[in-house]
């Protein structure tokens, strides 16, 4: 699996997609299993930069009720359901609670209107589920229970908080690559570090004509044609920059907003077991989440600025100030130095009259044909959100069977029902799965944090991560995060991986859960080296240029 096959992007295809967030996967993922023949390529790794770096949950939205965007709810609360049926090792059930002080905006009786209208909303939300997904109705929790659960909040003003479930997306790096490999067990040709660099073009008169893109092999620098019938746009919040290169007017604009999370010490003790809305008196909001014994707190929502993307002082500093204005005196005010870690993402937005920043944008997508603009075979996809992404996928397949591949035949397939790779089985409940393959791996010789992280991490490719351990004990060898050295060889030889941050990002937990030094990355090195072809002075360099990489990015260290 996940060869990285690059000498295959010189077939013809039905479809390249440019881009390898989660839309694009999934757009590679339905087209594949509908019968085309489909190639994707994206300029870095597998979601490597908004897709990764999210508030770790599959959601209806239920702050886009403020704006009225009840279509957007309903879909994703849809889409949150089959989401968590296809990858139940990878998802779980999660507590909201949505505290209200007698100053709130919404005010406490307006809460519980929303909260009534999300529950009808998500009126299907049990079909099918097993208990561990089941999801009860939304409840008032009074002000003593509310304490008792979230100790370290303001009691002063106090009223009490409306208790609602969602879904977490416990790991969104591993579940967007069971999505890939998905996508290439259906037959398509997924290849990272691969640049679109321009497309294919014929000029008919006054008519662009696209017959695919060309691009370059990142790591080679080898350039290729990638023929195809259609190209599919979905690069993100950088899909105009992809259009710019056909030198006319696509029709296509987008906001792009800068999402920025920390993760700190755990608020309360570690006693807090559920997500809490931290809402200031300004209106503005994060999400405090109890993830792998930390806090993970965000998301901002501003208008991205230049083209450097990474948190600065002031983006921490609004998560910070937002949490403390509701944390009571009990509790220890947060301050930068509990900053463990900073993720920082760049949602798509779609450019829209009469809206005031991006907080309170529409997260709709829009499926852009850009015949009228004089441009055949190309379509964008913008905006859209996680959630959504496979219900975008699928409207966006059913199109180009529409338009420019009316002739080809279609395989008839049922995404809405399908189970992600290495899902144990589909909507059924992954507890006994995980602690069966956590009781295998232990008896091989792992730690029980180390067991359970790969169990839930690899699904039903647990088993390939044993085989790799009893046959060579020293990839048992564990780092601090409780990944172990046989994840490192197969991120290498299995999952596509081909730089450090490929492997500790995306497909260990290290990059996520804390800080990674040099000497763990030197660890990671001496395991991967040899499958990269790296030898010790290569290796080296590679080990200090993603060391200094990281230490660029670590806002501690750089305000």
């Amino acid at each position: 699996m996940l060869s990285r096959p690059v000498e295959r992007l010189r077939e013809g295809f039905d479809v390249v997609v440019v881009g390898g967030g989660v839309t694009g996967v999934w757009v590679a993922r339905e087209a594949a299993a509908r019968g085309l023949k489909v190639a994707l390529v994206d300029r870095g790794d597998f979601g490597a930069e908004t897709s990764a770096a999210t508030t770790k949950y599959i959601h209806g939205g239920i702050r886009y009720l403020e704006q009225y965007d009840f279509a957007v709810v309903r879909e994703s609360l849809r889409e949150r359901r089959i989401l968590a049926l296809g990858a139940p090792h990878l998802v779980e059930q999660t507590k909201f609670i949505m505290p209200a002080w007698r100053w709130s905006k919404p005010s406490a009786p307006l809460l519980g209107a929303g909260m009534a209208l999300y529950d009808l909303l998500s009126f299907d939300r049990n079909r099918e589920a097993p208990a561990s997904l089941r999801i009860p109705h939304p409840r008032w929790m009074s002000k003593k229970k509310l304490l008792r659960s979230v100790p370290w909040l303001e009691p002063s003003g106090l009223v009490g908080a409306f208790a609602y479930h969602d879904t977490l997306n416990v790991h969104p790096e591993r579940l967007l690559l069971a999505y890939v490999k998905s996508a290439e067990a259906a037959g398509a040709v997924m290849v990272n570090h691969c640049s679109a660099d321009g497309f294919l073009v014929d000029n008919v008169g006054d008519r662009l004509v696209v017959e695919g893109v060309c691009a370059t092999d990142v790591l080679t620098g080898e350039s290729l044609e990638v023929r195809a019938k259609v190209v599919v746009n979905a690069a993100g919040p950088w899909i105009d920059r992809v259009l710019a290169t056909l030198g006319r007017d696509a029709g296509v604009g987008v906001d792009r907003s800068k999402g920025v999370h920390i993760l700190t010490r755990a608020l309360g003790g570690g006693v807090v077991r559920d997500a809490v809305f931290a809402r200031a008196k300004s209106g503005r909001h994060v999400i405090v989440s109890p993830w792998m014994g930390k806090s993970f707190i965000g998301p901002t929502d501003t208008l991205m600025g230049g083209e450097e993307i990474r948190a600065d002082r002031d983006d921490v500093q609004s998560i910070i100030d937002t949490v403390n204005s509701t944390m009571g005196r009990a509790e220890r005010p947060l301050e930068e130095a509990d900053v463990e870690l900073t993720t920082v993402g760049v949602r798509p937005l779609i450019k829209a009259p009469g809206t005031e920043g991006t907080y309170t944008a529409s997260r709709r997508h829009e499926l852009y044909h850009h015949v009228d603009q004089g441009i055949d075979n190309v379509w964008t996809i913008g905006g859209g959100k996680w959630t959504t992404a496979r219900a975008t996928a699928e409207e966006m397949v059913d199109e180009l069977f529409k338009h420019e591949l009316k002739r080809v035949r279609e395989v008839k397939g049922n995404s809405r029902r399908g189970a992600a790779f290495g899902a144990f089985a589909w909507a059924r409940d992954a507890g006994p799965y995980l602690a069966d393959a956590g009781r295998e791996l232990v008896e091989a010789g792992l730690s029980t944090k180390s067991a359970e992280l790969i169990a839930r991490l690899y699904g039903t490719e647990y088993i390939e991560i044993l085989r790799l351990v009893l046959e060579d004990r020293r990839l048992a060898e564990v780092f601090p995060s409780g990944d172990v050295a046989a994840q490192v060889v197969f991120a290498v030889s299995r999952e596509g991986a081909r730089t450090l941050s490929d492997i500790v990002d995306r497909r260990l937990v290290a990059g996520t859960v804390g800080r990674v030094d040099g000497a763990v990355l030197d660890r990671i090195a001496h395991f991967a080296a040899p499958l990269l072809g790296w030898d010790a002075v290569r290796a080296e360099a590679e080990v200090a240029r993603e060391d200094a990489r990281r230490k660029t990015c670590e806002f501690s260290r750089t305000v």
